[in-house]
């Protein structure tokens, strides 16, 4: 079972399970066909968010130029851990 699920509806991508290190390949190797015509991702229905999951939410936020949105608690913590909100803002 994928500990990664993706769908896209509109121009949203919405993210669901667990991105970490052992998921990250899934979306990985289909990022292109997944943020080609994506403007945000939805953040909200993940349950577990690492650091190798962070860096791939901002390197897609900075490559593919889309804002995150449904961000919860545990990722803004984390966000602020690592000082990555303006990086985030632009």
């Amino acid at each position: 079972m994928s500990r990664i699920q993706t769908e896209t509806r509109q121009d949203i991508l919405y993210l669901s399970g667990e991105l970490d290190a052992h998921s990250l390949n899934e979306i990985w190797t289909t990022q292109s066909s997944l943020l080609n015509r994506t403007t945000s991702i939805d953040v909200a229905q993940l349950t577990r968010v690492d650091s190798s999951g962070l860096a791939i939410l901002v390197y897609f936020c900075i490559k593919y130029q889309v804002k995150l949105s449904g961000i919860n608690p545990q990722l803004q913590t984390l966000i602020a851990l690592y000082d990555l909100q303006p990086v985030l803002d632009d």
